[in-house]
C-alpha cells in the first residue's frame, strides 16, 4: 500500500481526536469554571509545536505499516488550557471565585481533590461543601464548619471567614488554596474535580477570592465552532486525499497491468 495513505490517514486520526475535545468543551460551556482541552501533535519533520517535536512511531496506529522517514502527525496527547475565565456577580454569599492560580481542596471518598468551581452550599450539619457533598478543607485541612446562627458570613480575599452579628464578629477559620508545584501532573476527574499525582502542593499566595462571584467557562463558544468546521473540512480533506490515492492505485493494478 502507498506511503501517501498512511500519512493521510494519520491526519484525518488527529482531527477526530481533536473534534472529540471541541465537542466536550461545548458540551461544557455552562459549567462554572470549567477549563477547555486542546489537542497535543507533533510531526516527525518539522513539527507543529516544536517543542513536542518528537519521533512518531506510526506502527502504534498502523500496525501494517513500515517503518519510513515520511512525515507523519502523531497525537500525543491533550492539554488543559488554565486560562482564568470570567467572572460572574451573583450575589450569593457562598459563592466564591478564584483570582488567579489556585484551587479549591476538597475531601472526596477518593481522597483531597482540587476545584475552581466555588459553587458551594452548608450541607446538613453546617460543614461548607461543593453541590455533590464535598466538604471544603481549610489551612488545616479540616473540614470548614459555619456556624451562622443567622449572622453574616463574610469571606475576605485571602480565604478567611468570618461570622458577624451586630457588632460581634467571629473568625472562623481561613480556606486552603494552593496551586500545583508541577500543573502537567492536575488531571480531570469530572464535575469539576482534579487529582494532582505525586502530590506536589504549594500555597497559592498570590490568588484571591471574590465572595458572590462565580467563575465561568473558559471556552469560547465562537472560536469552538470555527475549530469544528476548519476539523471537519480537514477531515473532508485527508479523506478524499485517500480516496484519490486508491483509485490511482486501482488504475495502476487494472488498467496499466493489463497493458503490460
Amino acid at each position: 500500500m502507498q506511503e501517501g495513505i498512511y500519512i493521510a490517514a494519520s491526519g484525518a486520526f488527529k482531527q477526530e481526536k481533536k473534534l472529540d475535545l471541541i465537542a466536550n468543551n461545548l458540551a461544557n460551556l455552562g459549567n462554572t469554571a470549567y477549563k477547555r482541552d486542546a489537542l497535543l501533535y507533533k510531526e516527525k519533520q518539522g513539527g507543529f509545536r516544536s517543542v513536542l517535536d518528537m519521533q512518531v512511531q506510526p506502527p502504534r496506529l498502523f500496525p501494517e505499516h513500515p517503518q519510513g522517514g515520511a512525515s507523519y502527525v502523531g497525537v500525543s496527547g491533550f492539554y488543559t488550557d488554565s486560562s482564568q475565565g470570567t467572572l460572574k456577580h451573583t450575589g450569593s454569599t457562598l459563592d466564591l471565585a478564584v483570582e488567579g492560580e489556585g484551587y479549591f481542596v476538597v475531601e472526596t471518598p477518593r481522597g483531597n481533590r482540587y476545584t475552581r468551581n466555588g459553587n458551594f452550599i452548608l450541607d446538613g450539619k453546617g460543614y461548607l461543601a461543593t453541590q455533590e457533598g464535598n466538604r471544603v478543607l481549610n489551612d488545616k485541612n479540616k473540614p470548614v464548619q459555619i456556624d451562622a446562627l443567622g449572622g453574616q458570613i463574610t469571606i475576605d480575599a485571602k480565604g478567611s471567614i468570618t461570622v458577624s452579628q451586630g457588632l460581634n464578629n467571629t473568625p472562623i477559620g481561613k480556606l486552603k488554596l494552593v496551586k500545583p508545584g508541577a500543573p502537567e501532573n492536575l488531571s480531570k476527574e469530572g464535575n469539576g474535580l482534579y487529582r494532582l499525582a505525586g502530590g506536589g502542593e504549594e500555597q497559592a499566595a498570590e490568588a484571591t477570592l471574590k465572595q458572590g462571584f462565580l467563575e465561568l467557562s473558559n471556552v469560547n463558544s465562537v472560536e469552538e465552532m470555527t475549530s469544528m468546521i476548519a476539523t471537519l473540512r480537514a477531515f473532508e480533506a485527508y479523506q478524499k486525499v485517500i480516496q484519490s490515492i486508491d483509485q490511482a492505485d486501482d488504475l495502476a493494478v487494472n488498467s496499466i497491468g493489463r497493458l503490460a
